[in-house]
């Protein structure tokens, strides 16, 4: 049973605060009786919390007036100071470690990359330690002004607590159950916000992307890359559920009675008949790898000459060239994610998801994945339904992390 908490007068005060900056962050520009209105508050209360704002910098009223729709003065309209805190975003992947400093409207102000974070738990740590003492340094006018650090990974982790549950950054149960985020902060003075990367970039188009949005508050975002995952985002609220595994789909069983031929390439965690095992990228070049050296591959066989070193870029060339066995593979694979996709809309009916990972740069698979799930829905004719592809770019995981940070420290501290 949940416990029951009562609000004496500052922790109103610190509510209506964070939701006065939330809907600033949102609709600004907005008058005080706008904010007022729309929060059914006082003006008073309104005035005096916007005071304070304005006092510590975080907003600002703008010279040009609002409309007026009657006489007298015309009312001031209020806006962020975009500027006025920085979020500095760090993201751990199997390909490397980006980061980035963005200010509070997702603008990058500084950005850099480094080599992949070491297998084992502590060499990582003392790595990523130096990385962070190195951006203090080499930006340390950018650093004085930061609210905190966001960290995303691969994987589950508990970002209330900061704890890493199931990398999916290695698979080293050295890993498991560490404080990771108490430990960096406790190193760098400043709060840490850990969190799984899938959730991060839903939280970056949450925030920086109101224009993907429109009318939205509330949608599914699908990374397909090494793991699929599709969380969803409520009210502008990621929906995490207690132990922060929500949105695993890519564990979805979609076929039982298969047997993966290419198991051997699979990690142990991943469930042959999942759509993990079907539809990653990890898979599909399984998939073609095995292809390849069974001699079926006669475009993807021109383009790399050692199965061992095939990348997805080429998958992704010989598809666009007419490979045959290439094309069978991929669009099986983009079958079954339509199929999970129509699973989750008939289960939790979003009108709105994101598609996102490198596996649409090919505009043939995407246009499979939407078929497949318009053919699976309850109301195939739905046509509130809109699926939307988004790139984030090569940075997207670290300006997902730096959003969390701006999520957590900022709209809700």
């Amino acid at each position: 049973m949940n416990a029951l908490h009562g609000k004496n007068l500052a922790k109103i005060k610190q509510q209506n605060m964070e939701n006065i900056k939330t809907i600033l962050y949102r609709s600004a520009p907005l008058s005080r009786a706008q904010i007022a209105s729309r929060l059914e508050l006082t003006p008073p209360t309104i005035t005096n919390i916007v005071g304070e704002l304005i006092q510590q910098g975080v907003v600002q009223e703008l010279d040009k007036a609002g409309e007026s729709r009657g006489a007298g003065r015309k009312p001031i309209n209020i806006d962020l100071v975009p500027e006025s805190h920085l979020s500095l975003g760090v993201s751990l992947g199997r390909d490397g470690t980006r980061y980035c400093i963005t200010d509070l409207r997702g603008r990058m102000l500084a950005q850099g990359s480094a080599d992949r974070m070491p297998e084992e738990y502590e060499p990582m740590v003392q790595q990523l330690l130096d990385l962070l003492g190195t951006i203090r340094h080499r930006h340390a006018n950018l650093w004085k002004r930061l609210l905190g650090v966001g960290i995303t990974m691969p994987g589950i982790v508990d970002p209330h607590r900061g704890v890493i549950k199931n990398p999916g950054y290695n698979e080293r149960k050295e890993w498991r159950e560490k404080t990771l985020a108490d430990r960096i902060s406790g190193q760098i003075g400043l709060p840490v916000r850990l969190e799984n990367n899938t959730r991060g970039r839903a939280c970056a188009v949450s925030l920086f992307h109101s224009e993907l949005l429109g009318e939205y508050s509330t949608f599914a975002f699908c990374y397909v890359y090494w793991g699929i995952a599709c969380p969803l985002v409520l009210d502008n609220h990621s929906f995490r559920g207690e132990d922060a595994a929500a949105g695993e789909i890519g564990r979805m069983i979609m076929d039982p009675c298969l047997t993966d031929p290419c198991s051997h390439n699979m990690p142990a965690f991943c469930v042959p008949g999942s759509l993990e095992s079907l539809s990653s990228v990890r898979a599909i070049l399984a998939y073609c790898r095995e292809a390849l050296e069974a001699g079926e591959c006669t475009v993807l066989a021109q383009i790399c000459k050692k199965p061992e070193d095939l990348t997805l870029e080429q998958v992704l060339r010989a598809q666009e060239r007419g490979d045959e066995a290439v094309c069978r593979i991929v669009d099986r694979g983009m079958r079954y994610l339509g199929i999970a996709l129509a699973n989750v809309v008939n289960f939790i009916n979003p009108h709105l998801i994101f598609l996102s990972g490198p596996m649409f740069q090919n505009r043939r698979n995407l246009e499979t994945v939407e078929s497949i799930l318009r053919s699976s829905l309850l109301y195939a004719e739905d046509e509130q339904l809109k699926l939307v592809y988004v790139d984030l770019g090569d940075f997207g995981d670290a300006l997902g992390a730096a959003a969390c940070c701006i999520e957590k420290y900022f709209l809700r501290a």
